[in-house]
């Protein structure tokens, strides 16, 4: 599994990129960033879009995929998520008000865009790969996603508050070769990680723990906001600074 991190911030700055991960060049988890990051060629062997959840900062490049899909590739592309997420996506953007109605266009019959509503716990084939939902705890229906390949699994939260349906199940797994875990806020706001349903660096230790294997886990950290960047560094040193990273635009994985 080659996964090319294009974005990995919770919101844009110079040099900071809204979250998007490309695995294998074909299938693209959220999507915060694309175009700014892949050229046209490289968008176009995009195929499927697994969404977290609906967000802009996770969903606001899809629009511009698909404009620069549509007539230049066979669809559809598949939007995979949680019901609700993309009923928000048909209703709030592409409504031919904000954005054209890619599920209609160009034909009715072949669109560039077909949704796939997901069922949190029931896995589901994607190319060499299985991938299980699991509904996690935010401010809008979301999910984390584990994807399991013939090396291992990798494990991406989401965006979400404190969870113990996702570290059981993670509890269980073998061969984790990585989690993707977001950390939007350092310790100082606390506070504020909690009334908006995201992470701190201290909770982020405090979740994975749940998981009673730490000591084995590569854990890396996304989505957090540019303003405590330098922060959440130093605060995710005394973690575990041979096992904990924070992730970065233009990082890419093998797994």
């Amino acid at each position: 599994m080659n996964i090319k991190v294009l974005g990995a911030a919770g919101g844009e700055a110079p040099g900071q990129h809204l979250t998007g991960f490309l695995i294998d060049e074909e299938i693209l988890l959220d999507a915060g960033t694309v175009g700014a990051q892949l050229k046209l060629g490289q968008q176009r062997k995009i195929k499927h879009v697994l969404l977290t959840h609906a967000h802009l900062d996770h969903v606001h490049a899809l629009p511009f995929l698909l404009d620069n899909l549509i007539g230049h590739v066979e669809g559809p592309v598949h939007i995979y998520g949680h019901s609700k997420v993309l009923e928000a996506l048909h209703q709030h953007i592409f409504n031919n008000q904000i954005w054209p109605d890619f599920s209609v266009l160009p034909v009715a019959e072949n669109p560039i865009m077909k949704f796939q509503p997901l069922t949190s716990g029931q896995s589901f084939a994607l190319g060499q790969y299985t991938v299980e939902p699991v509904s996690v705890k935010h401010s809008f229906a979301a999910f984390a996603y584990i994807i399991h390949g013939q090396n291992g699994c990798v494990i991406f939260s989401g965006d979400t508050a404190p969870v113990d349906n996702l570290w059981q199940k993670v509890k269980a797994l073998e061969h984790i070769r990585a989690i993707f875990i977001e950390c939007s806020f350092s310790n100082r706001q606390q506070e504020t990680a909690k009334i908006t349903n995201h992470l701190c660096t201290s909770d982020v230790a405090k979740e994975i723990a749940k998981t009673g294997r730490e000591a084995d886990l590569s854990v890396y950290l996304y989505h957090v906001k540019p303003a405590y960047v330098s922060e959440v560094a130093t605060e995710a040193q005394a973690l575990n600074p041979m096992r904990v990273k924070i992730t970065k635009s233009g990082d890419e994985f093998t797994f």
